[in-house]
């Protein structure tokens, strides 16, 4: 069994080089449950100097962007709900030399209102009514289709086989990538979410995010397609007090954006959720007759054990005093979402999975000006999956001719496989 944190599976999670290597440099391998040792801390305060990595014995992949700033973690729900709320006093700006490699000129998550506010109204249509249609029109398509695929076979690893064949395919589509290209996106998506690669090996796949997509975007000027591609190229944006449509280096550094996080956080989300219901073999057969109860579950599993276990972190822009402790100036704190979704003062039993939990405002998709613009699509997204699976699969269980799976990861949380039979 792996422990808090066990060197034994340093390759990572994933069937390719490049996915271990990845999963790898984020805790994957190294930490099973970091929970009870988050807990302990958040008894002797909410906010405390340090890091994540630090107290976990993990290498920092951060620490080559931050090689001396002082440290912090929030783990209670209110500061952490406060320093997410804070754009002022916690800068995302600040952290934009952690992002520049990954996304390039444009950075939602590495940048502050104004500028944050006029980027992320011009991908804002993309998560409408209309553009969640868009999405939807390539969901339940290819999960039928990959079902299908292995049905027959009555097992198969739903992480692998499943989970992670689904979401990068629904975001390459409704960016116009042709199918053939796929399996080379699902890896410039995992290089570039944040700190899952070294520097060099983020920029090299943005670069060639961008190159591949000039090609899209010039097609999509003589020939707009209902996509989001063609969507953005209607839009405009005030620069300099110049009302414009969106330039070519914007709209590339806006797919930057979108790809990895309509890539992996998904594709997490889902694995962990199977595990969780596998592992519940009555709430799993409940939801066979009852699908009404899916979104709750969903949530909840969100909040217990979400894909992330700390938001991107903050840049403290001048000295503060938060809950007690002294934050000097210049500091990376690090807002442990995971940690405050299990905060006691917050939630009732918040270390129990709880399926009919009554609903709370959670931080799983953080909040403030920063709330991740995806989340419906994350929850339609993890709902058809589910749906899909429940439709094609009668009496879905672990197949237990494989190990176990677990759940490992710290920064970006995974199961080790899905190891599935039915029939």
């Amino acid at each position: 069994m792996m422990t808090d944190t066990n060197m034994d599976m340093v390759a990572g999670v994933g069937r390719e080089d490049w996915e271990r290597r990845t999963t790898s440099r984020t805790g994957a391998g190294r930490v099973a449950d970091p929970y009870p040792k988050l807990a302990e801390l958040r008894r002797q305060g909410p906010i405390h100097r340090g890091s994540t990595f630090d107290l976990f014995g993990v290498p920092d992949p951060m620490a080559e962007v931050w090689p001396d700033a002082p440290r912090f973690i929030s783990v209670g729900y209110d500061v952490t709900e406060q320093i997410l709320q804070d754009n002022i006093g916690f800068s995302n700006a600040g952290i934009r030399k952690m992002t520049e490699y990954v996304f390039g000129e444009v950075s939602l998550m590495g940048s502050d209102d104004p500028e944050h506010r006029k980027f992320r109204a011009l991908v804002q249509p993309a998560f409408t009514r209309h553009g969640l249609d868009l999405w939807r029109g390539f969901v339940r398509p290819r999960l039928d289709h990959l079902i299908e695929g292995f049905k027959a076979k009555g097992r198969t690893d739903l992480y692998f086989e499943y989970c992670a064949e689904f979401p990068v395919y629904v975001i390459a589509m409704v960016l116009g990538i042709r199918p053939q290209d796929l399996e080379r996106f699902h890896e410039w998506a995992a290089m570039l979410q944040i700190a899952a690669a070294t520097p060099d090996e983020a920029r090299n796949a943005r670069l060639a995010v961008e190159e591949y997509m000039r090609g899209i975007i010039e097609d999509r000027r003589r020939n707009p397609r209902d996509d989001i591609v063609s969507m953005l190229l209607e839009r405009e944006i005030e620069l300099d007090g110049v009302h414009q449509k969106i330039s070519e280096r914007h709209l590339l550094g806006l797919i930057n954006n979108l790809l990895p996080a309509g890539a992996g956080t998904t594709y997490r989300s889902l694995g962990i959720l199977l595990v969780t219901l596998l592992e519940r073999p009555e709430l799993l057969e409940r939801l066979y007759h009852d699908r009404d109860r899916i979104p709750r579950v969903i949530e909840e599993l969100l909040r217990w054990n979400g894909p992330v276990l700390f938001a991107p972190p903050r840049l403290a822009t001048r000295d503060m005093v938060v809950a007690g402790v002294e934050i000097p100036a210049g500091s990376i704190v690090e807002p442990a979402i995971g940690a405050a979704n299990r905060d006691p003062a917050r939630f009732e039993d918040p270390d129990s999975f709880i399926a009919d939990r009554n609903p709370r405002v959670t931080l799983s998709f953080s909040t403030g000006v920063h709330y991740c613009a995806g989340s419906q699509v994350a929850r339609m997204e993890l709902t058809a999956a589910l749906n899909a699976l429940l439709d094609h699969l009668p009496h879905l269980r672990f197949d237990d001719s494989q190990p176990p799976p677990q759940i490992t990861g710290l920064m970006y949380r995974m199961p080790t496989g899905v190891p599935a039979m039915w029939g």
